[in-house]
């Protein structure tokens, strides 16, 4: 028997009457989600404290708190924080955030707010704002200010209980309240190339990054070069084997070919740039 006829049985499918409407939700979907990708604003990272550590949660009982830190590139556009929170029903917390040119500031740089009205565990919240306004090598300071509408309602930020960041601290009341903590946070950076050449440098540039760090390296361009080899073929690979298994289960039908390419370059992505999926994720413009 040869391979071909082994998947003989399985081929009955492409003759049901719901195998084309399937094969089309499939498309539509894996489409829809490749297109709400596609349409989210590009930001590189720039700066994470790594991952291998524990992430604590403190509550922020005093309405205030705070981090420093030093903008590690040009472009700096956007912070990402984590928090969580606890709410009554009919309670709210209405939640400041200020970007400000050191602990002691007059005007913000730029600033926004978000009003939470329900309970959210590990609520990433994503600070974009204008990256002309941060330059390389600023000393900024990130202010949380909270306001709760009730002593029942809770908020809790995300935070390291080691000195991972040596050059900024988590603050409290905007003075130094328990050295050695700081702040769960991410920087990331406007692209240089407009999208969609901008997704291809975001998935880029950490590993020339890395080149650039790393003594005796590889240099960035080759880095780059090897990058973009690595996910064409990768993609290339994809939609062949997909094209492959829909014709060994289904024939030739062009419908269910289709859907099966498209379900697996979908999956792809959701593995490559989930992280970037507007899910569970608060955007604050700031200004």
């Amino acid at each position: 028997m040869s391979w071909r006829r082994g998947f003989q049985p399985l081929r009955f499918l492409s003759n049901r009457r719901w195998v084309r409407p399937v094969s089309i939700v499939v498309s539509l979907v894996s489409l829809s989600w490749m297109a709400v990708m596609a349409m989210q604003p590009v930001h590189i990272p720039a700066f994470e404290i790594d991952r291998g550590y524990t992430v604590l949660q403190q509550e922020s009982l005093t309405g205030v708190k705070g981090q420093t830190f030093i903008s590690p590139s040009e472009n700096l556009s956007r912070i990402d924080l984590w928090l969580d929170t606890q709410i009554d029903s009919g309670d709210s917390i209405r939640v400041q955030f200020e970007l400000n040119r050191g602990v002691e500031f007059e005007e913000p740089i730029v600033a926004g707010s978000s009003t939470f009205e329900r309970s959210v565990s590990d609520w990433q919240v994503r600070l974009v704002f204008d990256p002309t306004r941060v330059a390389e090598g600023d000393r900024l300071y990130l202010r949380l200010r909270s306001i709760l509408s009730s002593p029942f309602a809770h908020l809790y930020y995300g935070y390291y209980r080691q000195d991972l960041y040596p050059d900024g601290e988590l603050l409290d009341l905007d003075q130094v309240a328990v050295t050695g903590q700081d702040l769960r946070f991410k920087l990331y950076r406007k692209p240089a190339l407009p999208k969609p050449l901008a997704w291809a440098e975001a998935a880029i540039a950490p590993a020339i990054t890395a080149a650039e760090q790393s003594a005796g390296g590889p240099p960035p361009w080759t880095v780059a070069v090897l990058m973009v080899a690595v996910g064409g073929g990768a993609i290339a690979l994809t939609a062949g084997c997909g094209v492959l298994v829909a014709r060994r289960l289904a024939g030739a039908r062009r419908d269910v070919t289709a859907a099966v390419v498209l379900a697996l370059l979908a999956l792809v992505l959701a593995i490559a740039a989930g992280a970037e999926a507007p899910v569970a994720k608060l955007y604050v413009l700031m200004l």
